[in-house]
């Protein structure tokens, strides 16, 4: 089976569909634009090679326009022809590209009988076949889950173009007996205070100093992997790309934690800190009694100012999860103390995942399996929490 893929920036519907086919040959279809579809298809090139997704040699590129309709149907005819492809043996991806090459490369695919399918972001491929001189259509859910295993770092490197990885950071997966303990359990040693460390197999470099949020970048990370995440990259960073001879450049971002999961690449934002707007609060104790009129505007002002700081950090971890992770990525910010109403609105509204230190287990466990519904030992905690808040 041959597979014909428009590239373009977002590389998840190639991965996909490329792990769920399995093809024996590749055509990755790309325009002259490097970073919207050649820069990408190049690094796509390299990722099935080098994780052998498509036998040895069986992955090329094939220049199309992307402006001029017709001839994106020559190029398409073409390639048939030079590389002598059976129609009856080919598959057409037309979820990449620009409107115009994907309506083209449609055109092509309806006029020569050539079966075509586009994947949703909700996972599902929608099918095109020909029959009796239409396209029939057939949806097929996708199994996200087909990528778990990938390399996080290499589907990282594949979807980055502005930037490069300085330092990919530590892979962290779950040790003899970190797999032995229960879930339950496993979470209530990490809530007492047990250093998750103990528990996973750690390979590679970061920060030798430790910092204060470094345990609960571990503790999340550890429950995680107990959770099924395959394995947890910690502490990369990013560098812009420039000129071979610019010099040594600077790490512009950090990422805490980087997984894929259910065909995405999720970032995680590890805080494990007080709110800074309480630090204005804090102040009151040390001011004069009673305060006058100007001094609590003052605080007030401050406490604003610092709960913008929220929303700011939340929005640079939007920018990053976009060049990360593209438009499949996901953000998820670990929060030690909870957050002021404003900050957790600004989260749903563009779909950031707010996960806390305290109920990590259950809140992480919501957030991977969105459609499981509860089991009896989550609704005893649940129920056995809610009465200790009332007591």
């Amino acid at each position: 089976m041959t597979l014909l893929s428009l590239a373009s920036k977002q590389i998840w519907p190639q991965v996909l569909a490329v792990a769920h086919l399995k093809p024996e040959r590749l055509f990755l279809l790309h325009s002259e634009d490097v970073a919207e579809s050649k820069g990408p298809a190049q690094r796509l090139k390299r990722l099935f090679d080098d994780a052998g997704l498509v036998p040895k040699g069986g992955t090329r590129l094939h220049l199309i326009s992307d402006s001029d309709f017709d001839a994106i149907e020559r190029a398409l005819d073409e390639l048939q022809t030079g590389a002598q492809l059976l129609l009856s043996d080919c598959l057409l991806n037309f979820t990449g590209g620009n409107k115009l090459m994907a309506t083209a490369a449609f055109r092509w695919a309806a006029k020569r009988g050539v079966r075509a399918f586009y994947l949703e972001r909700r996972n599902q491929l929608t099918w095109f076949l020909p029959r009796d001189g239409e396209m029939a259509t057939r949806p097929e859910p996708l199994d996200g889950k087909l990528t778990d295993a990938f390399d996080p770092v290499s589907l990282l490197r594949c979807q980055l173009d502005a930037s490069e990885i300085q330092r990919p950071g530590q892979v962290l997966m779950l040790n003899d007996g970190g797999r032995r303990l229960t879930e339950q359990d496993f979470a209530q040693r990490l809530l007492n205070g047990e250093d998750a460390r103990r528990y996973l197999s750690i390979v590679g470099e970061a920060d030798r100093e430790e910092k204060p949020g470094d345990p609960l970048e571990f503790s999340t990370a550890a429950i995680l992997l107990k959770l099924g995440v395959q394995r947890v990259q910690r502490s990369l960073r990013l560098k812009a790309k420039s000129a071979p001879d610019a010099g040594t450049r600077r790490p512009h971002a950090e990422i805490d934690l980087l997984f894929t999961w259910a065909g995405r690449l999720w970032l995680a934002d590890c805080k494990d800190r007080k709110p800074v707007e309480d630090l204005a609060d804090a102040l009151k104790p040390y001011l004069h009694r009673p305060l006058t009129r100007d001094a609590s505007e003052l605080l007030d002002r401050i406490r604003d100012e610092l709960t913008i700081g929220q929303s700011k950090a939340m929005k640079e971890d939007l920018v990053a999860v976009r060049e990360v992770g593209g438009l499949l990525g996901n953000v998820v910010c670990v929060r030690r103390a909870d957050l002021r109403a404003e900050v957790l609105q600004y989260a749903r509204n563009n779909g950031i995942a707010v996960v806390f230190k305290r109920s990590l287990l259950q809140d992480l466990r919501s957030l991977l399996f969105p459609n499981q519904p509860a089991s009896m030992d989550q609704l005893r905690s649940l129920a056995t929490a809610r009465t200790r808040a009332t007591a």
